[in-house]
């Protein structure tokens, strides 16, 4: 998708982006995980007449854990819109397009530099078209920030 940005003000307009997850990010044995546990703690509730609290803890890390791995597969890594880059995560990021003030690629690892805060990307986590994409529009954003 060719992006184009427009510099009116402190605002870029663009299109949406969203940079998806690798599908193999989890090893084989956790996709497992979730419905074992869950049909651990159905057994249990099926076969005993007493129930522990531990019966109770398989049946919820079994529902846990599937939901997880469902709504997971789901998910962005990030997503550029409108004039930020949000990262989520367990504690969600955001960056304004107009703070940031460089960017450098080592391997693997995307280092944004905010001023005077950096915030590292781990991009072997994201598959190699959002990859590209994201680069691509950091490089057009580093020519539209110096042309004006």
């Amino acid at each position: 998708m060719a992006l184009e940005l427009h510099f009116k003000g402190h605002f870029y307009f663009f299109f949406m982006i969203n940079i998806k997850f690798k599908n193999a990010r989890y090893k084989l044995g956790t996709y497992w995980a979730g419905p074992f546990f869950l049909l651990l703690g159905i057994s249990y509730f099926v076969t005993e007449q007493v129930y522990h609290w531990n019966h109770y803890a398989y049946l919820f890390l079994g529902v846990g854990t599937t939901l997880f791995l469902i709504f997971d597969k789901q998910a962005d890594y990030m997503t550029i819109d409108n004039d930020q880059i949000i990262i989520y995560g367990l504690l969600t990021k955001s960056v304004s397009l107009k703070d940031i003030s460089s960017f450098e690629i080592n391997g693997d690892n995307l280092k944004i530099l905010k001023n005077s805060k950096e915030i590292n990307i781990d991009l072997s986590l994201i598959t190699e078209a959002s990859k590209t994409e994201l680069v691509s529009f950091l490089e057009e954003l580093k020519q539209v920030k110096s042309n004006n």
